[in-house]
């Protein structure tokens, strides 16, 4: 529900908001402070995609394997267990996400992590290492 209030004007009182939750917005800069923190639908549509693309645990498996080496699309099919078409199409939804790349060596694809795929792979398992053991 969202509430008119003059420009300028925090709406606190028209909101009915319990006194220590006002005290916590007016902390933060207020409601439309907080609004502007907020990426647009255009960010958070990227930011969904991105994490759609880590939704399968498959593909999780790909990443954590590209993490300990550069891999061609025949090793990865031995990790994974994988048939051809499968892993190609996985792999192609973390090529979209710009998790993955691939350099051609000969007539080989070596598929390895994006600066961005290994940063998430680092931020992630730096945020995991205490519950992983």
């Amino acid at each position: 529900m969202s509430i008119k209030c003059s420009k300028g004007q925090e709406c606190y009182d028209a909101m009915n908001l319990p006194e220590e939750m006002e005290e916590a917005l007016r902390e933060r800069g207020g409601l439309a402070h907080l609004r502007s923190l907020i990426p647009d639908k255009e960010c958070l549509l990227q930011e969904a995609k991105l994490f759609q693309s880590l939704s399968e645990p498959i593909r999780l498996q790909i990443i954590h394997s590209l993490s300990l080496c550069d891999l061609c699309p025949c090793i990865l099919k031995e990790l994974t267990g994988m048939s051809d078409s499968k892993l190609s199409y996985h792999l192609n939804i973390l090529e979209k996400a710009g998790l993955i790349t691939y350099a051609p060596h000969k007539k080989w694809r070596i598929y390895r992590l994006t600066e961005r795929g290994s940063s998430l792979f680092q931020a992630w398992r730096l945020d995991m290492a205490p519950q992983l053991g």
